[in-house]
């Protein structure tokens, strides 16, 4: 009798045990065709360290889409429609999303732990993104039909600005919030781009100069509101673990001409290993930052050759580095030149922190491409050249 009820026991157990980290998501989505797809994306932990589960092309049939998977505890989550990317959260539950593809940003979670921490959330910036969102639309459509070039996320990174400060304010309100770590990595996000212009409704004119990572010490006033309980969890960590990265990168920004240049190794596009450290005392070395093609106009031969005038090219090692392109469009672009530089590949990622964490360009103070930056013998830097056109 007894061995029937320890197995009766095990058998009520173990699902809980195998399925306590499972959620379940019912979407419900209005004014959208009969038959229409999305995107959802959430973040994991695995191993002790961040990975972004994508789900491509969840086919919705009138209206409803569901989706399942694991999560430890609270995570971010977003779902992409009609070209927009909605933020959202998931916990180990059975959940129901409702978003009106007409008022994306009025969406409604419920079936978590903090519905209405998300709502209050909602209530305070459906407004805000609404309004940002259609700058930006605006922004693009002009960049697209216009006859200038425009950095169009730049802009939105501009815009996105005015939300900084109001996420700081929200955090400050509630921190007691479980989402309150995760809203101050989105201010910690928007405080990571740093732009020269955008387009006003009219024309592109220059923004109001603003340093990379200038709102970390507000945002770290307002982390040290947060209670414990709020700071141990998964989010908690990450954003600790991420302003930690941040003021690094930021201090490494700093440097200026005249200063020791940061230390950086890479693999060449032909597989060979080099360190910047390794030249001083014997070379020059020329960082050439580039978006996603290589220029050769006149233009850039003439700014180089006035950056390294009355240096013989023997003694001028030309590194190439990638900053918007990679794997084999990177490859296919490097393998047009010759051996005049080495090319290094910097890896991509839709992820901000992951790029400062593995991307040369994060070490560097420049904020536009293409970018040279020559470093002399003694391992200082010697000059920069930032944001060179492709003509005068």
């Amino acid at each position: 009798m007894k061995e029937r009820i320890v197995i009766l026991l095990l058998v009520l157990w173990l699902p809980n045990i195998c399925f306590s980290n499972r959620f379940e998501l019912q979407g419900h989505l209005k004014n959208v065709p009969d038959t229409y797809y999305v995107t959802v994306g959430y973040d994991v932990v695995e191993n002790g360290k961040w990975k972004r589960i994508i789900h491509d092309s969840i086919l919705v049939e009138n209206g409803m889409f569901s989706l399942s998977g694991q999560v430890d505890e609270l995570s971010t989550a977003y779902i992409e429609i009609n070209k927009q990317r909605l933020r959202f959260y998931l916990e180990p539950s059975k959940m129901t999303l409702h978003i009106d593809i007409h008022a994306p940003y009025n969406m409604q979670l419920t079936g978590t732990t903090v519905d209405e921490e998300f709502q209050t959330y909602i209530s305070t910036f459906h407004e805000c993104d609404s309004n940002l969102t259609e700058k930006f639309r605006k922004a693009v459509d002009w960049e697209y039909t216009s006859e200038y070039s425009v950095d169009y996320p730049g802009m939105y990174s501009l815009y996105t600005h005015e939300k900084e400060d109001k996420l700081l304010a929200f955090c400050k309100k509630h921190p007691d919030y479980k989402i309150a770590p995760d809203l101050l990595l989105q201010a910690l996000e928007i405080d990571m781009d740093s732009w020269d212009s955008y387009y006003d409704g009219n024309k592109v004119v220059k923004a109001p100069k603003r340093e990379l990572f200038s709102g970390i010490t507000k945002i770290n006033k307002v982390i040290r509101k947060l209670p414990a309980e709020i700071t141990n969890t998964n989010l908690g960590k990450k954003l600790l673990e991420r302003v930690s990265i941040a003021k690094a990168v930021s201090e490494c920004r700093k440097t200026i001409i005249g200063s020791m240049a940061p230390v950086f190794t890479a693999v060449t596009s032909t597989g060979d290993s080099i360190s910047i450290a390794n030249y001083r005392d014997k070379k020059y070395v020329l960082l050439y930052f580039w978006a996603d093609k290589i220029s050769e106009t006149p233009y850039a031969k003439e700014v180089i050759s006035n950056m390294t005038k009355d240096i013989p090219s023997r003694d001028i090692v030309r590194i190439s580095i990638s900053c918007n392109i990679d794997g084999d469009e990177w490859r296919q672009e490097v393998n047009k030149y010759g051996t005049e530089y080495l090319h290094v590949e910097q890896p991509m990622s839709t992820d901000l922190y992951q790029l400062f964490v593995k991307q040369i360009s994060s070490l560097y103070p420049f904020g536009t491409l293409p970018t040279y930056i020559l470093i002399d013998k003694k391992g200082k830097i010697a000059s920069i050249t930032e944001g060179v056109a492709e003509e005068k």
